[in-house]
């Protein structure tokens, strides 16, 4: 019955050119990833198990014949797996500008496309040329297809397909040993395992029993791993941990509609939500990214302002705002700004700064203008931020270290790890997600700084602007979050204990295993191209 319902679905794909079919199934793949989990609604508990067929449609398009449709579905099927990712970049509104982001979202759409384009292809050839070999080099090339996304001024490693284990918490503990990548390696694995099957049955193979086997390893070892992630979450005692009280405040500044008196409004707002917070006691209060969209230390008003509110409350204060510095004489630019965080200490007049370092690109910075200066003169409606430089920690008390990060930093895993260091104790993420709109986007940015909590064994304070504002402890476990687009004060005791994990030891050391599979992959798959090409050739003419 199944084989004769797999060949009734290759004859109706193969029947006429049907395009619209890889088009809806990477519509589909979004739902193997957030919001699509028990985070959204426990009615999605188990869609982060989707995983592990999402891709299954795509290893179907890109092996048929002929080679001209097979490319052509591929890129069909892997433009609408994008857009059902980063449709909510659309959602960005800037004036004058609509048409131009409209353009961008189909642009990076492509894109990212192109990217997964070149791990299909090799899916293709490593079938034929190293049948054997794909199951294990073919992960290994999307984890680095993965791993380039972090890279370059253009970079955009988001919502990669590992991060859907986040809604499945046993299983995400395995990022604690190789972070998001091993996550994204068993994941496509599994994809793998179940296209080869689902073949094997349609075409009545006798490899079927085999690799019946194979795909039972994969999901004991999946089962495994889950067992194991549930015994360290049940496991790890955190009672005795020293905490901290931390409050997020979700201050909810509507950016859509801001205007001269926004400004009066955010500094009227948040002082009388510090009001409510103080009784309280909290050992830190932390406020999104752009808080205060002003530049604070360079306003005696304003820095006045936030000073007395700590003062007032007896507590550190950590509060997105804008700085600018004065450029060296040689700059082609009168002042450099910077997107910041600050520290407000009650016992101290300097606000100690954070600058931010991963910018947007174009956004918030011109890709390439360091290399080359020409483009600090293309406007496309970015801000024109410049990157911080030297490492940043913040100091909060004797008990609390921080490491700031903001907006869309917390999505790399390595610059996240490799800023960590022993005596850093609180993650913490404020943001902007305000610009999302009711879409993936916020659930997706949550997810993935959730993922970095377990990878490095640390627990996370995040405030966002509009949501999803949340406390995470060093296993992941979400201790407690706001909404979307809500007013609201959150304050959770949060355990300062930091976890060793092999991943913040060792980092991205799972993407340098995967480059030396995908080289030896390719060493092999060249010999055996070479070897038969010449074996061809010493054919005797018949």
């Amino acid at each position: 019955m199944v084989q004769n319902t797999l060949k009734k679905i290759d004859q109706f794909y193969t029947g006429a050119n049907r395009w619209w079919l890889p088009a809806l199934c990477g519509l589909l793949y979004s739902l193997a990833l957030p919001p699509f989990n028990s985070f959204w609604h426990p009615l999605f508990t188990l869609f982060p198990l989707l995983s592990f067929f999402a891709l299954v449609p795509l290893l179907f398009f890109v092996t048929r014949k002929p080679l001209r449709r097979a490319l052509f579905h591929t890129a069909i099927y892997l433009f609408f797996m994008s857009l059902g990712q980063y449709y909510w970049i659309g959602f960005v509104t800037a004036e004058g500008l609509w048409v131009l982001v409209l353009i961008g979202t189909f642009l990076i759409c492509i894109a990212v496309g192109l990217f997964y384009f070149v791990a299909a292809l090799s899916f293709r050839i490593l079938r034929t040329t190293l049948p054997r070999g794909c199951l294990y080099i073919f992960p290994a090339v999307w984890v680095l297809v993965d791993y380039s996304r972090t890279l370059s001024d253009i970079s955009f490693p988001w919502a990669l397909i590992g991060y859907s284990s986040a809604g499945f918490l046993p299983l995400a503990q395995l990022s604690s040993i190789t972070g998001v990548w091993g996550l994204t390696f068993i994941i496509v694995m599994g994809n793998a395992l179940v296209y080869d099957l689902l073949v094997a049955v349609k075409n009545g193979s006798a490899q079927v029993s085999q690799n019946k086997v194979r795909a039972g390893i994969l999901a004991a070892f999946v089962v495994v791993v889950s067992v194991w992630g549930i015994l360290r979450i049940s496991g790890t005692d955190l009672s005795s941990a020293d905490t901290a009280r931390v409050t997020k405040l979700q201050s909810y500044m509507d950016q859509f509609n801001w205007n001269r008196s926004s400004l009066d409004t955010a500094f009227t707002v948040t002082d009388s939500m510090l009001s409510v917070v103080e009784p309280q006691r909290p050992d830190l209060i932390i406020l999104p990214e752009s808080a205060l969209l002003c530049y604070l230390d360079r306003v005696p008003d304003h820095r006045r302002t936030v000073q007395s509110w700590a003062a007032r409350a007896s507590v550190p204060i950590i509060i997105g705002a804008l700085h600018w510095d004065y450029p060296p004489e040689d700059s082609p630019h009168k002042y450099h700004v910077y997107n910041s965080a600050f520290l407000i200490r009650p016992d101290s007049t300097d606000l100690k700064p954070y600058h931010k370092k991963m910018l947007v690109p174009f956004s918030e910075a011109m890709p390439f203008e360091a290399q080359f200066p020409i483009l600090s003169r293309v406007n496309l409606g970015s801000a024109g931020f410049r990157r911080g430089a030297g490492e940043t920690v913040f100091a909060v008390n004797k008990k609390i270290r921080v490491s700031p990060n903001i907006c869309y930093e917390i999505i790399y895993p390595e610059f996240v790890q490799k800023r960590l260091d022993s005596s850093i104790n609180l993650l913490v993420n404020v943001t902007n997600d305000g610009w999302f709109g009711r879409s993936s986007g916020p659930y997706q940015h949550a997810a993935m700084a959730q993922i970095r909590s377990v990878e490095n064994g640390i627990s996370l304070a995040r405030s966002a602007n509009s949501g999803i504002s949340m406390s995470v402890d060093p296993l992941g476990r979400v201790l407690s979050r706001t909404g979307l687009y809500e007013r609201v004060i959150l304050t959770q005791d949060i355990p300062l204990i930091r976890l060793s994990t092999f991943y913040s030891r060792h980092g991205d050391w799972f993407v340098t295993l995967s480059m030396v599979m995908v080289i030896f992959g390719g060493v092999v798959v060249v010999r055996r191209r070479v070897s038969r090409g010449w074996r061809t050739q010493k054919k005797p003419p018949k």
